[in-house]
This record gives structure tokens, sequence and C-alpha cells, in this order.
């Protein structure tokens, strides 16, 4: 429908272009998507994802590689993050040679490519994303 846009389908899918788990954290929660069930523990592919209360439960220690990029933009796992911050780990070529969502790899420069057209696009994109009040690319 003209005008319409939904919540966590293509738009969000499209993650998968560049990664295999996505992660972000919003509140009080860490949610990690793993569609191949190989990277995190206990999924499967009924159940590909993880959903943790990092205020209840002390993820710095047992996790700290997974954290440290949010503790980066402000959430310092210990309290609710007022917001919403995005993990796409880059597919390396490793992992596309045996990835069933892409066998595209990235690299820093693809990555900074891909921003710089984006940023040339952001203020037709920014029409369609009825919750997103800003985007930030540094």
């Amino acid at each position: 429908q003209i005008g319409k846009t939904g919540r966590f389908g293509v738009g969000f899918n499209s993650v998968y272009h560049l990664t295999d788990v996505p992660s972000f954290v919003s509140g009080r929660h860490v949610v990690f998507f793993d569609p191949h069930a190989t990277f995190l523990p206990n999924v499967s592919s009924s159940n590909p994802g993880k959903r943790v209360d990092f205020v209840k439960n002390d993820v710095l220690a047992k996790n700290f590689d997974q954290f440290a990029p949010f503790l980066a933009f402000g959430c310092d796992a210990r309290a609710e993050f007022r917001g919403t911050t995005f993990r796409f780990p880059l597919r390396t070529k490793a992992q596309a040679s045996s990835s069933k969502l892409s066998k595209a790899s990235y690299a820093k420069d693809d990555v900074r490519k891909l921003l710089n057209d984006f940023k040339t696009e952001a203020t037709l994109d920014m029409l369609f994303l009825k919750n997103v009040a800003a985007i930030e690319i540094s």
C-alpha cells in the first residue's frame, strides 16, 4: 500500500545483504538474529534468535566482545538504553563462502562507499522512515 511501512519486514531483512548476524539494543534488551543457527548457542532454524534483558543479566562479564560496539554509542549494558542502536557485523569472505543468505562479502572501503551513496540519497529516503528522527554518518 502506498504510504505504508512495515515492521521488521522487508526493510529490516535488507541487512542480510551485509551481515549474517544482525543485532540491536533498545530499552533494556539486546536482540541477536542468527538465521543459520550457527553463531549463537541454543538457537535453531525454528527459533533463530535471542532476546536478552541486559539490565537483569551481567552480559558484559559473559560476552564483552559482543557488547563492546554498543558501549561506543552510549549503552552501558547495565541501565536501560534510551533509543535503538543496530549492529551489522560485516560478512567476511570466509563467512560468505558458506552463507546461505548471500555470497557477498564486505570490507571497510565497501561500506564507506555504501554510506557515501546513502548520504547522497538520505533526504529522499527519510520520507519513508516514519519512526526515524535522525541518521548520523561520520
